[in-house]
């Protein structure tokens, strides 16, 4: 079972283009009137449900807007224009809801906007002008996404002191949701002279509907072309 999901992951990686592979993670502060929260860009062309599918097998998910400030510091910092963000009202025309299941107490849509148009556009995004949110298609390729990882600066931190085994192994056990930071998880992806790019792991939920986690090490390499992209040319699973 295992061999036929680490292939379609294969799979799965190899039909996206990654661009932008030295996105650097940025935190809201505390201090500054943050969550404590970490944001990346990445410049891709995907669609929203790709876009929400990455954003969970890299252990955050599409970033949520829950006031204005958090929608300047995160457009300022990170965003751009025709990015995707992590709200849909596919499920429930009209009834916008974050993949987080937060609450929606905030939104800073477009003028006319969402107007669904064509009754088609369940998908949030940046547009027009900075800070702007439209609905867009589930078919449309934006030019990235952001996403938002709820590691806080106490969780990251443990890195610098390092887990033993049991540590991981127990902190997988209570589950990935709880949030919990490995030494694993806080390595960062690398890429080399030659274009090679290796993310030390990758969180990947294989089954959708279910809570199953697979961890995986992935090797990419740049394809032939003038475009930044990569396909998978090695991936092993982390038992």
């Amino acid at each position: 079972m295992k061999k036929i999901l680490s292939r379609y992951m294969a799979a799965v990686l190899l039909s996206l283009a990654v661009g932008n592979v030295l996105a650097e993670r940025i935190q809201w502060e505390v201090e500054d009137g943050g969550n404590g929260h970490y944001y990346e860009s990445f410049e891709v062309a995907v669609t929203w449900s790709e876009a929400n599918l990455l954003a969970e097998a890299l252990g955050g998910h599409l970033a949520t807007i829950t006031s204005d400030l958090e929608n300047q510091w995160v457009f300022d910092n990170v965003g751009k224009i025709n990015y995707w963000l992590g709200g849909t009202d596919a499920l429930d025309e009209g009834e916008w809801t974050w993949v987080t299941g937060e609450e929606w107490v905030y939104d800073r849509w477009l003028s006319n906007q969402p107007d669904n148009a064509d009754g088609k556009e369940n998908f949030l995004h940046y547009w027009a002008a900075p800070y702007q949110w439209n609905d867009h298609l589930g078919t449309h390729q934006g030019k990235g996404f952001i996403i938002e990882y709820e590691l806080t600066e106490p969780e990251v931190s443990k890195c610098e002191g390092g887990f033993t085994q049991a540590d991981i192994d127990a902190a997988y056990q209570e589950g990935f949701d709880a949030g919990i930071a490995t030494c694993d998880s806080c390595q960062p992806a690398t890429l080399s002279y030659d274009f090679k790019l290796h993310i030390p792991l990758l969180h990947y939920s294989p089954l959708v509907g279910t809570n199953a986690i697979m961890r995986l090490s992935v090797d990419m390499e740049k394809k032939d072309g003038d475009q930044l992209l990569f396909g998978v040319i090695g991936y092993e699973v982390i038992e």
